[in-house]
């Protein structure tokens, strides 16, 4: 199906990023370290890969949802019958989707916001602090898509595919 392609390849391209994004941290790190050696500074290196950190932790979001590497405690909800096993996992989705589309909505403001107003990062490099907010933002929209995504999955009677990658340590 087309579109489940185009959403598994934006959530491998968004993991892709997150990766890309912490192998920078690497590079601005060692530079950091090679540059002490020969007396050279490297400007704001710390914040940079903090805004890196930040934006490839909410980029990974949606892939490792999806891979089934969130942490859910499932002690109670395993001890359910099938009906209401079911119920709570739409139930969950459902909350899921809710809490991140509003995340999501609060993140485009706040990143709307710095842009209207021009806000800059307190470092030696002045970042403009709309870029690393609307990349968080980016993140949730993805993490809020493939909640959905699952939920709609759920409802079709189809397992959620994060239950086929999970390893369980009560089982």
């Amino acid at each position: 199906m087309l579109i489940r392609r185009v959403l598994d390849g934006l959530y491998l391209a968004s993991a892709a990023l997150a990766a890309m994004l912490l192998a920078g941290i690497g590079v601005l790190i060692l530079a950091q370290i090679v540059g002490r050696f020969f007396g050279i500074v490297v400007p704001s290196a710390n914040e940079i890969s903090g805004f890196f950190l930040a934006t490839s932790t909410f980029l990974a979001l949606a892939y490792s949802f999806r891979g089934g590497t969130h942490i859910r405690v499932t002690l109670v909800v395993s001890h359910l019958p099938k009906h209401l096993h079911n119920a709570s996992v739409v139930l969950a989705l459902s909350v899921a989707t809710i809490l991140s589309g509003y995340f999501t909505y609060y993140a485009y403001g706040l990143a709307a916001e710095s842009w209207r107003y021009g806000d800059l990062s307190d470092g030696l490099v002045g970042v403009p602090l709309w870029i690393p907010q609307s990349s968080m933002a980016f993140g949730l929209v993805m993490m809020t898509i493939a909640c959905f995504d699952e939920l709609v999955r759920v409802l079709r009677g189809r397992e959620p595919s994060f239950k086929e990658n999970t390893e369980s340590v009560l089982d």
